[in-house]
Parts: C-alpha cells; structure tokens; sequence
C-alpha cells in the first residue's frame, strides 16, 4: 500500500522544492498543497467557512483513494501546519490514519529556514510557477512576516502526532541533499525506498 511523507514548515522553507526532489528520487506522486486550496480560493475565498469545507472535502476524498490505490507507490504532501492549531493537528493525523490503515508508512519531515531566508525565496521562478498567487513578490512577503508573527509552524519538542520524525534546516543543505537525506530517513524507519 501506499506510504506517505508530509514535508511540513513555514511558507518558503523548501518543502516544494524538496517534494520534487524527493518525487524524483522515490518515485511517489508530489501533492503539493496549493492542489487542494488553490481551486477552493478561486470560487470561495481564501479562509472562508466554504473555502475550508470544500478543501476538507477534496483532501479526504483524494487521501482516502491514494491511500488505497497498490498502483501508487507512495505520496508526497506539503503542508503549513500551525502546530498550535487543533484543527491542523487532527488533519495530520487523520490523513496519516489513511495510509496507516491501509498497510503504508508514514513519515513527517519538518523543514526549517529562518524568516529573512524565506524572505528572499520570494521571487524565484520555481516558487511562482508553482504557486502563481505569489507573483506579487512584496505581498507574498508581507504575508510571510504576517503568518510568522501570528503562528508557530516549527516544532519546539515533540511532533504532536505519533509517527518518524526528521528535522532538516534547509539554510543548510539544498532541496537535493535534502531529498537524499529522507530518502535515507525513509529507508531506516521502514518503507525501503
């Protein structure tokens, strides 16, 4: 069955930069999470009751049919998780419940880059063909020190939820070292790739 690998962090700390890289070394599929709130935004609104109700839906019912399909090796999700937030924390662990039940491993990988790093990932040609929302470089910006200020998207101990667990800061390595590293990671905590 398939595993799962959920690259968390700040906004522009690498995790979809480090997905791809990871993709390409694994094999599994790159689910960035602009996949699911990117369509919701653009008929609700970002944040609204409907936006939220609509990408629960969407991630549930992909979740529940990746985590069932043999065909698919394993799954790659990005994710800004306000680790004081219960909602986010019973997301994880929902989704990780998914592919738990149905035979695969799951891991979480927690990517680190200090705010003036993210900063000057704004910009890049990568970050904003993926996510062309972040074409306004000074917007993005002003919304990363926003959500710094106001959430804590980095663990300080524990992970709140109950699964393999590696802390990569990407200041240090590139998103390729940083692929090699929780292939490494995946492989001793068990799914082999």
């Amino acid at each position: 069955m398939p595993n799962l690998v959920v690259l968390f962090g700040p906004p522009a700390s690498g995790k979809a930069a480090v997905g791809s890289e990871l993709a390409a070394l694994t094999g599994y599929r790159f689910f960035h999470n602009h996949l699911t709130t990117d369509p919701a935004a653009a008929l609700f609104g970002w944040g609204t009751e409907r936006f939220s109700r609509a990408v629960d839906a969407m991630r549930e019912l992909l979740f529940t049919q990746a985590a069932s399909d043999a065909s698919i090796p394993g799954v790659i999700f990005t994710f800004v998780w306000g680790l004081e937030i219960a909602e986010d924390t019973t997301l994880m662990g929902r989704i990780a419940s998914l592919f738990a039940q149905s035979g695969g491993t799951v891991h979480f990988v927690e990517l680190r880059a200090s705010l003036p790093a993210r900063l000057a990932r704004e910009g890049t040609s990568f970050r904003i063909g993926l996510k062309p929302e972040l074409r306004d470089v000074e917007a993005a910006r002003s919304r990363q020190v926003e959500i710094d200020a106001k959430y804590r998207m980095n663990t300080q101990g524990p992970l709140p939820v109950a699964h393999p667990h590696l802390v990569i800061d990407t200041e240090c390595v590139d998103p390729t070292q940083a692929a090699h590293a929780i292939r490494t990671f995946l492989g001793k905590h068990g799914n082999g790739t």
